[in-house]
């Protein structure tokens, strides 16, 4: 898609059978008020303010313009304006009090840099690809899976999606997008990973990954952690009030229930089924990651769903060590949870991690710019990668170690 600032788009709106059109628009909030996407993928059209009706039909400024970000907090007071105040609370929040929220930002300011001088770096052959699963990305920064970014833009994970393409990141996308996965893998001209919930249904979780292999995923990210998703005590607070949209992977658009009783067989289960390597997401124990290994997993992911899931769990970067220690470099170790700067990048692949993922800064971007802002915060994120290893004084990611930063 290569809309200008002032394209219009449509999208076909789908919602429960008790919930009226009108609901939809109260829920969504007066300063943001996202159409839906139908779960068949219909995503284009035209979008128009019609103030007081019942059309679902609104003007969104911006929907693809370049962005130069300098700080993601302010990218988010920006992307807030947009949305209404129940689906901001759902976007940004954590679960119950949001310790672990605001542990994962707070952890990062426990490790120091060790600055390395008078090394001979040229800032613009400074090497920041890394090879994951075979692939070779030129930056190690993932756009990991996150639900419904029809919330966050009418064209979905396709905006992100193209937006993501432009820095050659690699995509992740969930098994609870509002586009249907093929329709993503249509719009991404880069490498792509298929997030899974497994459902109680096994015949249809066996459906969707063979869908996703089909389309060109070339593997298989397994989410354990979200068996009790929680909310932040302001959104219940609020009675639940974020737009529902149709997930675009499930003919209802809305999966079965979610499986919550995961054991390693599952891990095989998805393995067999697609024959494409299987990540591991939301590890936050050593052991659990050598099971993980030791069950055919080709990489783990540190998370803690970004504070989503179980609050009171620590900070990602704080189990990061212990975990790249249990493995010994077995196979490749993604973090997420927490990272908003280049120098947050630095110091989880200093503590070893091969590559990060970035979630609710993306989002941001997407609200504010569309695929353009996606990429705008690619752009940031990797303009301060740069910068720091400049400063750590290798010539390369893959050269950065403990000996780089240290604890305060």
């Amino acid at each position: 898609m290569n809309d200008s600032a002032n394209d219009l788009i449509s999208a076909t709106v789908s919602e429960p059978a008790n919930r009226t059109r009108r609901d939809m628009f109260r829920l969504a909030g007066a300063g943001f008020a996202t159409a839906a996407l139908s779960a068949s993928g219909l995503a284009r059209a035209q979008v128009k303010e019609e103030a007081g009706t019942e059309s679902m039909m609104i003007e969104r400024k911006g929907i693809n313009k370049d962005l130069r970000v300098f700080n993601i907090d302010l990218l988010e007071e920006e992307a807030k304006q947009k949305y209404g105040h129940g689906t901001y609370v759902f976007v940004s929040h954590g679960s119950g009090d949001q310790w672990t929220l605001r542990e994962n930002r707070r952890a990062f300011g426990d490790y120091v840099f060790t600055p390395h001088r008078m090394q001979g770096i040229v800032r613009e052959k400074i090497d920041t690809s890394v090879t994951l699963l075979g692939e070779k990305l030129p930056h190690p920064v993932i756009v990991t899976p996150f639900g419904s970014h029809g919330l966050h833009h009418p064209a979905g994970e396709v905006a992100t999606a193209e937006g993501a393409a432009r820095s050659g990141a690699l995509l992740t996308v969930s098994s609870a997008s509002t586009r249907s996965m093929e329709d993503i893998a249509k719009a991404s001209a880069g490498p792509k990973w298929f997030q899974m919930y497994l459902t109680v249904d096994a015949g249809q979780s066996k459906e969707v990954l063979l869908r996703a292999r089909d389309a060109g995923f070339k593997a298989i990210v397994f989410t354990v952690d979200a068996i009790g998703q929680g909310s932040s005590d302001e959104y219940m607070r609020l009675g639940n009030p974020r737009p529902w949209l149709p997930y675009g992977n499930f003919p209802t658009g809305n999966p079965n229930a979610f499986k919550t009783n995961l054991t390693w067989d599952d891990l095989e289960f998805i393995g067999a089924t697609t024959g494409l390597p299987v990540i591991v997401k939301g590890v936050t124990r050593p052991e659990d990651a050598v099971a993980a290994v030791k069950a055919g997993a080709a990489a783990i992911q540190v998370s803690n769903h970004g504070g989503r899931a179980l609050d009171g769990t620590p900070a990602a970067i704080t189990v990061l060590p212990e975990i790249a220690q249990a493995l010994q470099g077995d196979v490749p170790i993604i973090m997420d949870s927490g990272i908003r700067r280049g120098t947050d990048i630095v110091k989880a692949l200093a503590l070893g991690a091969n590559a990060v993922a970035i979630g609710r800064p993306l989002m941001y971007g997407l609200t504010a710019g569309g695929a353009g802002g996606v990429n705008g915060v690619m752009e940031f994120m990797n303009r301060e990668l740069i910068n720091t290893v400049l400063h750590s004084g290798v010539d390369s990611i893959g050269k950065l170690n403990e000996s780089h930063v240290r604890r305060a």
